[in-house]
């Protein structure tokens, strides 16, 4: 059942990531329900995968799944240019970094097929997380819009000034004249 849901929720957001791209209006909720569904659903996952019959279950066998979620939390930051997606992104990378070399450094045959179930999840993660963490600041904003310079410019100049009404008010007008 997880595992359906896992692949429901992954291809829910690769159709998001697509939609961004054609600037569609529902994107952003499809967007934001298929990382945060994946985000919420990784640590139960993992807890699934680390229990079995002979042990009771315990908080700690939910760790393996947060680095999961912290990358694709990070993920969401980016495509939403949200700020604080560095953050997310850093801690993520190096967190399943970290749970990568754990699973090569395990001795215990069971606790070493539960890590390779996970790794073969970690590390196509890793390497979206490390590229997103690479990308410039302005790529996927510039990706994105890349037919409407005038909004591109308009969000630099308010990101470089927050606190700047007139910079605002320029990218508020420009939004309203590109949805009319």
């Amino acid at each position: 059942m997880l595992k359906r849901l896992e692949l429901l929720l992954i291809l829910l957001a690769i159709l998001a990531i697509n939609l961004h791209l054609l600037l569609w209006p529902g994107a952003t909720i499809i967007t934001i329900i298929s990382f945060s569904g994946l985000a919420l659903l990784y640590p139960f996952l993992s807890l699934a995968l680390f229990i079995d019959d002979s042990t009771s279950i315990s908080p700690t066998a939910m760790l393996p799944g947060l680095p999961f979620s912290i990358s694709l939390i990070g993920i969401l930051f980016k495509l939403q240019s949200w700020p604080g997606y560095e953050v997310n992104l850093l801690i993520g990378s190096l967190a399943l970094i970290a749970l990568i070399i754990n699973r090569f450094s395990q001795k215990d045959t069971a606790q070493k097929l539960s890590y390779s179930i996970l790794t073969k999840r970690a590390i196509p993660l890793l390497v979206i997380t490390l590229f997103m963490l690479a990308l410039p600041k302005y790529a996927w904003i510039e990706t994105k819009y890349s037919e409407y310079p005038e909004y591109i410019e308009a969000i630099k100049l308010r990101d470089s000034n927050p606190n700047n009404k007139v910079f605002q008010q320029q990218l508020d007008s420009i939004i309203t004249n590109q949805t009319h």
